[in-house]
């Protein structure tokens, strides 16, 4: 499995690969522009530098390389979830990141 974590905080990387308990290529970057092949799962944070992490979804979307990608943001609160909606994530995990949320995503 191939996973992309797109923040600029490394706390938020680290909570991600902490539950990632499988066998998995993982790569991350705070820049849009490094996701430049194939993933199963884009994780992104609500606030990369000055952009917003549903404008970066928002973008990838429109990419060939991410047709068949699962988007996964990274919100700062509950209410974000209309954000992540709003954009098409197909989820959205309330930092801190906790085990359970990340199951949730795994086992749809």
């Amino acid at each position: 499995m191939k996973i992309f974590i797109i923040s600029d905080n490394n706390w938020v990387k680290e909570s991600v690969e902490k539950y990632l308990d499988f066998e998995s290529i993982i790569n991350t970057s705070s820049e849009i522009e490094d996701v430049n092949d194939v993933y199963d799962y884009i994780f992104v944070d609500m606030q990369v530098k000055s952009n917003g992490g549903p404008s970066l979804i928002r973008e990838l979307k429109r990419n060939d390389l991410t047709d068949n990608s699962k988007f996964i943001l990274l919100a700062d609160r509950e209410a974000d979830e209309f954000q992540a909606k709003r954009v098409g994530a197909d989820y959205f995990i309330v930092k801190p990141i906790s085990k359970a949320a990340m199951n949730q995503v795994f086992s749809s």
